[in-house]
Parts: C-alpha cells; structure tokens; sequence
C-alpha cells in the first residue's frame, strides 16, 4: 500500500512539475511580445521608382509591390468596403470585438471544430498586430498575443492610423501590398480615383489571394464584389441606389496584368540597369530594393525612342551589335542610351564596358592637339605617300597597318595615296598616312595628353598608331570629348542622375552640371569647323545625301578586320556628331570581332542610324548655328593652293584659323 501512495505521490509531482515547467515556457513566451513603440520607427517596404526627365516611370523595383498613402487619399466608400467585411465595429471596439469572438467559439465548440479550423473572428487591429508583429501560424500562442498586442495598440494609436496602417499593410496577391499599391497594380488608377463597385472589387482580394484572384479567376472576385456591396447596404455604408448601380458596374482590370506583375523595367533598360548598379552600390541593397527611393534621372523618353526605333530594327536585321548615346553637351545629361540588340538575350552594355577600336573617330584628338598648338592651321600642307617606321616592342594591331619583319606602314582605306593634301583633307576624308606624319609632328604624349583632357581615360597605345584609333575606348568616352569640342572647351560630367528622394520626399543626393574648361573656345571652334567640313565634303557627306540639312559636325570611324590582306572587310563602323546642343555617337559591331561584311564602313554603316536618330529627336526643335568667338578669323580659300582666295577662284572655301594662322598670300590661280 505504501508503495502505490509513493508512486502516486511521484506521479503528482512529475505532473504538477511538467506543468509548472510548461506554464513558464507559455508565460515566458507571451511576455516576449514585440514592443508597439517600434510602430512609430516602422516602415513598410516600398517601391523604389525611376523616372524619365519628363517624370514618367521608367522602372519599379521592390521585394513587395506596396505604395503607402495617407488615409486621406483612399476613398470613404473604399474605407468601408474593408470595414464592412472584415470588422463592420471597427469603431466601437478597443482592439477586440467580444460579440463576434464570442459567436465565433459558440460555433466551434457546436461543430466540434479542432483549434487550426475555428472560426475566424479577428478585428482589424488584430490583423495589423498579427501582420506586423507575428506570424500566421494557427495556435493559441499566437492567438492571446495577438489580442494582448492589439489592446495595446488601440491604447496608443487612434483608429484612422491604425485602419491606415492596416490598408497599407494588407496582402493582395501577385506580390502586392497596400491599397494604393492594388489599385495601380489591377486596375491601372490612382487610389483615389476608385468608384463604388471597383472598391468592393478591390476589398474582396485579401480575403483569399489565391480564390479571388482578379488575374486567374475574375468571377470569383466579382461574385466577392457583390457580396460586400450587400454587406455595405446592410450596414448602412450605402443607398440602395448605390448597391444596385455598383452591382451592375462590370470591372476592368488591366489587360496581361501576370507579364507585367514581373517586367518592372518599362523602357530603356540598359540605362535603368546601369542606374540600378549605381544606386544599389551607394546605398545598399536593402535600401534600394526596400526603401521607395525616387530616383529621377536625366533620359528624355522622345530621345530615347528615337535612338531605338533608328538603332534596334538595323541591328536585328543584319544580327549586329550596336550601341547609340546622345548627350546635352552643355549640362552632361545622358538624354538617349541604347546599349545592344536585346537587354533580355544580353546584358552587357555596349554603350559604357564595351572599349572597341574607334578608327579614324579618334584622329579628332591628334588635330585638336596640332590646332592648339597654333603651329598648324586647316590649310597647313603634306605630303601624303608612303612611309615606314622601325617596330617597337609593342605597337598597336590594325587593318590600317601593314608589317613587315622589322617594319611596319600605315595604310589609307583607299589603298592608294593622296600626294599633296592639306590638314582639313586630311581630316575630313581620314588619311591615315599623313595623320600618322602630323602625330608625329606634334607628339604622341601630347595627343595622349589631349585625349585626356577632353574625357578619355581608357588605357592609350603610346606610339604611332595612336591616330589610327587602334586603343580601345568606349562610346561614353568619345561620345564625351565630342561634347567637350560641341561645348567650346568645356568639359562637363556625365550625368545619369539628377537627384534621389526618399519615400518621405527628403532628397538624398542632388547632381548639378559640373564643368571644366580644357580647351580654348577659339581652338573648340576652329575643330567644329573642320568637323563641319567632314560633314560636307568628307567622309561624313553621306548626312547631306540623306537629308540632314542642319549645321552640324562629326566624324566616322572605320576598322578593317586585320585577319585578311587587302580585303574590304570591317568589324567596328562608328559615327560621333553633334549639332549646338546635342552630341550623339553610334557604334556597330559583333562581340566576337566577326567581320560586319564588305565596305561596312562608319559612313554606310553607322551615318543612317545617326542621321535616323537626329531627324526625329530634333524634329520639333528650332535650327540653331555654331556661334564664333572672339579671337576667330574667318578667311575664304583657295582649296587647290591653300593660299586666300581671289574674285576668280571657282573652288574657294571659307575657313576659321585662330588669329596670326590665316595665311597672307593670295592665289595666283
């Protein structure tokens, strides 16, 4: 007998002990409940968006697709589409409504209903406590802290704020949350903007995701969108005339909603990319792709369209690569950048990684250094024919070089030599001869030198066939130095960005044009007349053939693929331009170096696209000249003398020099 009272004596122990331990774990458990103050620190996450120039959205990035609003700009009537169906005393209850919990367990308990399928009874301040603080597992743990944190946020917010939170909170699907955020998301419209039978629509979602899902079952949601405007009538909430004309309204949701749920980046996707790099970089990923940042960038969406529909049709077609980027050389602002065929085959983008050799592109910076020098002018004469020069340990590999043991000789595209040429035929239709005879006149760390200065910092070949534009560079940084000659010798930054917000409005970082002034403006502008004269009578004239009649100037660049002899054969074909206030340049190539074809030159090649693209981004804007600043003379040439020209001149030019360059003889023609 004794033996059994022990036995039950250790039974009682063990029982009273395991619960004793228990009981603490489940105390212990609800006391380590969330603090409610960390609501007034919480911020939900939200969309970071792009902007255009203009201000439209260029693309949205999130982990959640949420926009928060203020409770004053979601409709009443939305207000008490959520009320009606989810807590219709929202207004009269502390945090928890007895009444319905109570019907709630009266029908579980009649039912015989186990705990993970008891009827729901849950306020909307229970909901927020749960969704902010907690997670949706069904066990009575969660359930007494949801109540104990509810109570305690009714106590300190009010119920505007809390059914605020509450609306911009809420899960609606497709990976969106927050009502403003749904009304955008499905139906294409401002929140405010919502009618009676679209927030009864919009109400019927969080209920179930899945079920009512506007983008895989539509009926299913507008049999819900009934069933709220009834509860809505019911309550009071709405005139019978209302319910009946809501019921009738048919709702539109956005056509192909799924795709877009996944595609944020809307357009230019090369540069939204490149920003994205940028910005996550500086601020971190989760600010980035959490935070709501507004990110308004310097793209000019006419500009932008303009450069694709001239660029992409071309590209698919031949099955190049390609690039194009416009710039405002004044302020820096990338207006227009297309960087390859297809963002989603291909990534990589060609307008700012890719360093292809520019060809003849590059001769712009071995002529600006000979003009500062005022050593030079347009009409300084040479002697194009052949000349060779020992090899070096490292020289630069091109079609326009021909080696020969020791040896190596530059070579003209044309394959044959010019005889007496002065500077601006040369420059105009890209001798390759007597450019390498002017570098050599005037050095190849100073040209280095100039190239710098004007906004190239790519690694540069340093010996004789640097004018050939056998370094590789990318078209930012050609594109950039045109810009720096365009703008009278004012280097500016590059722009992509003009200023960050935050989701509150408060600007993170700010961008404002910086400039640098490397150059003369008299020198600037006696290279934009070369320029000009490339665009008139030199490689570029095939602009004038095609219709471009605005002053401007620019310059091709062709590569010849060096894996053949005496072949015709291109694998880079380039064109950089500019009129007064916009620069553009245009790459075409493959990745692999693969030849483009035969007389795939900068001129046949990449001129239409730059002429395609200019026509429609200026389409709309006044004709504006190149201005003359002091320190220029103006003089009218003799081009087969160099000499100034005489009444009888037929083949006279007039031409800037800096002053005491101009030559003082006549032509005796």
């Amino acid at each position: 007998m004794k033996r059994v009272k022990v036995l039950l004596y250790l039974i009682l122990i063990i029982v009273f002990a395991g619960s004793g331990v228990l009981g603490g774990f489940f105390i212990s458990d609800l006391y380590a409940l969330p603090d409610i103050d960390l609501l007034e620190e919480y911020q939900p996450s939200g969309i970071t968006k792009m902007y255009s120039k203009e201000g439209e959205v260029l693309a949205e990035f999130f982990l959640e697709r949420r926009e928060v609003v203020p409770l004053s700009r979601i409709p009443l009537q939305l207000q008490r589409a959520f009320i009606a169906i989810e807590d219709h005393r929202f207004y009269q209850h502390r945090g928890l409504d007895f009444k319905r919990l109570f019907k709630a367990l009266w029908i579980d308990i009649i039912e015989w209903r186990s705990w993970d399928k008891a009827q729901g009874a849950s306020t909307i301040t229970q909901q927020l406590a749960r969704n902010l603080f907690l997670t949706h597992e069904n066990t009575l743990t969660r359930k007494i802290k949801e109540i104990i944190l509810a109570i305690q946020i009714e106590r300190v917010y009010g119920k505007e704020e809390i059914l605020k939170m509450h609306l911009s909170q809420i899960f609606f699907g497709e990976g969106v949350y927050g009502v403003a955020e749904a009304a955008s998301f499905y139906l294409g419209k401002k929140v405010e903007d919502l009618s009676l039978a679209e927030s009864a629509f919009l109400a019927t979602i969080p209920r179930s995701p899945v079920y009512y899902s506007p983008v895989k079952y539509p009926e299913h949601t507008e049999s819900g969108k009934k069933i709220i405007l009834r509860r809505m009538y019911d309550l009071e909430f709405i005139t019978e005339e209302e319910w009946e004309e809501a019921e009738e309204t048919s709702v539109e949701i956005i056509p192909n909603r799924a795709n877009r749920s996944t595609a944020n980046i809307h357009c230019a996707p090369y540069f939204v990319e490149l920003i994205r790099q940028e910005v996550e970089n500086e601020f971190g990923y989760d600010r980035f792709w959490r935070g709501g940042l507004r990110i308004y960038t310097t793209l000019d969406l006419n500009l932008q369209k303009a450069a694709e529909d001239s660029l992409i049709d071309y590209l698919k077609e031949n099955e190049h690569q390609g690039s194009l980027l416009a710039m405002d050389p004044h302020t820096g602002f990338i207006e227009a950048l297309v960087g390859g065929r297809d963002f989603w085959e291909n990534q990589y983008n060609r307008a700012t990684q890719a360093r292809r050799q520019t060809g003849s592109a590059f001769k712009l910076f071995t002529y600006t250094a000979a003009i500062d020098t005022a050593k030079f002018s347009a009409v300084s004469p040479f002697f194009d024919a052949p000349i060779t020069f020992k090899r070096s340990k490292k020289v630069g590999k091109s079609a326009e070089i021909k080696e020969e043991g020791e040896f190596w000789s530059p070579q003209n595209y044309e394959k044959y030599f010019w005889g007496e040429v002065y500077l601006w035929q040369m420059f105009a239709h890209s001798i390759n001869v007597s450019s390498v005879k002017l570098l050599q006149e005037v050095g190849v760390g100073k040209v280095i030198d100039y190239a710098r200065k004007l906004g190239v910092d790519s690694p540069l070949n340093h010996d004789l066939t640097l004018t050939l534009g056998t370094s590789g560079i990318t078209l930012l940084e050609i594109v950039r130095a045109y810009a720096t000659i365009a703008n009278y010798g004012i280097k500016v930054k590059p722009m992509f960005i003009q200023k960050i917000e935050d989701r509150e409005g408060r600007i993170l970082k700010e961008n404002f044009p910086q400039g640098e002034t490397v150059l003369s403006p008299q020198t600037s502008f006696v290279m934009i007349d070369l320029l000009e004269k490339a665009v008139d009578y030199g490689t570029g004239r095939r602009i004038r053939w095609l219709g471009f009649d605005r002053p401007c100037g620019g310059k091709t660049g062709t590569v010849g693929w060096p894996r053949e002899k005496d072949t015709d054969k291109t694998i880079d074909a380039w064109f950089i331009g500019f009129t007064p206030d916009l620069v553009a340049g245009v790459w075409v190539g493959n990745d692999d170096a693969s030849p483009l074809g035969e007389k795939k030159t900068g001129s046949a090649v990449a001129i239409p696209i730059w002429t395609e693209f200019m026509k429609k981004a200026l389409d709309s804007q006044p004709v504006k000249d190149f201005s003359s600043p002091p320190g220029i003379v103006f003089k009218k040439i003799d081009i087969e003398t160099g000499l100034l020209a005489t009444p009888k001149c037929e083949n006279a030019l007039w031409f800037a020099f800096l002053e005491g360059t101009a030559p003082k003889e006549y032509s005796s023609l």
